[in-house]
């Protein structure tokens, strides 16, 4: 099984989160995203988050300056998803990569984003603004039968 990690970034005022186009996978080629990869072997989910972020944008962030929000389980891989406040200035987050970053208003998410995330970072911002639950566990099920 595949294991992935991704971040939403936030600014304090939670209008604006950082987002990722992505190049790869095929299947998300153009979308936005949030920041993030993939496990490595014997590396800690939290671990892997402060580590993608610094690859993709530059900004050094703690393992414990992060919330946990979820954890999304498919057939074939899950991703744990996090939150943070970025008290920086925004043009501290850069591209470092292949893959263009970028600041995005909450309200209104360009068409391109992963339909997924239109529910994820708002429950994102209820973790981190209000504390409103401890995490959540999303079961994916693909089969022809729906």
């Amino acid at each position: 099984m595949k294991k992935y990690t991704v971040g939403f970034i936030f600014n304090p005022s939670f209008s604006k989160v950082l987002l990722v186009r992505k190049k790869r996978p095929d299947w998300q080629k153009g979308k936005l995203n949030g920041i993030g990869g993939r496990i490595e072997k014997g590396e800690k989910s939290i671990t892997c988050m402060t580590r993608e972020v610094f690859e993709e944008t530059g900004l050094q962030t703690k393992e414990n300056d992060w919330a946990y929000v979820c954890k999304i389980k498919t057939p074939e891989n899950f991703v744990d998803f996090y939150a943070l406040i970025h008290r920086g200035k925004p043009h501290h987050a850069s591209t470092t990569t292949d893959e263009k970053v970028g600041w995005f208003d909450v309200r209104k998410l360009p068409n391109n984003t992963l339909n997924n995330l239109h529910w994820l970072i708002p429950l994102a911002i209820g973790k981190i603004k209000h504390d409103e639950f401890k995490a959540c566990l999303v079961n994916y099920r693909y089969d022809d039968q729906k």
